[in-house]
């Protein structure tokens, strides 16, 4: 499911992570849908829960987030890694199908929209326009 147009909104910055904000709470999402991320879960014993989205104007929403990495070797500008293998940004990189797709460098973002094109559950959004909430955002 697309990530709503008014996230920033309807949802409150929770915390900071790296150098964007995740935005919250999250919701149920594809990930509890997607038979090879609830195997992965059940496997590495982590119990799927809410994680909300990450990033503002590169925003992925890690409820929707299915690791399935189309993202990482598009983006010419590397924003994205891998959440729990840092430093990592090959689609074949993550751990395992709990990983996430993380807009480390949110910053270095050339509103391509490459990343959007690929990911298969419609979990990111990029709006250049955001670029200016980012910058007033207050955590609460």
């Amino acid at each position: 499911m697309p990530i709503d147009d008014n996230f920033f909104t309807n949802l409150k910055a929770t915390e900071k992570h790296t150098e964007h904000y995740v935005w919250g709470p999250g919701k149920e999402g594809e990930v509890t849908k997607n038979q090879e991320v609830v195997e992965a879960h059940e496997k590495s014993g982590i119990t799927i829960k809410p994680l909300g989205i990450h990033g503002t104007y590169v925003a992925v929403d890690f409820d929707d987030c299915v690791a399935d990495g189309a993202c990482l070797p598009v983006c010419p500008v590397a924003c994205f890694e891998w959440e729990k293998n840092p430093g990592k940004a090959g689609q074949d990189d993550r751990l395992d199908y709990t990983d996430k797709s993380d807009p480390i460098r949110e910053a270095d973002c050339i509103f391509c929209m490459a990343c959007v094109s690929v990911c298969p559950t419609t979990a990111i959004k990029i709006d250049q326009s955001l670029v200016d909430v980012h910058k007033r955002v207050q955590l609460g």
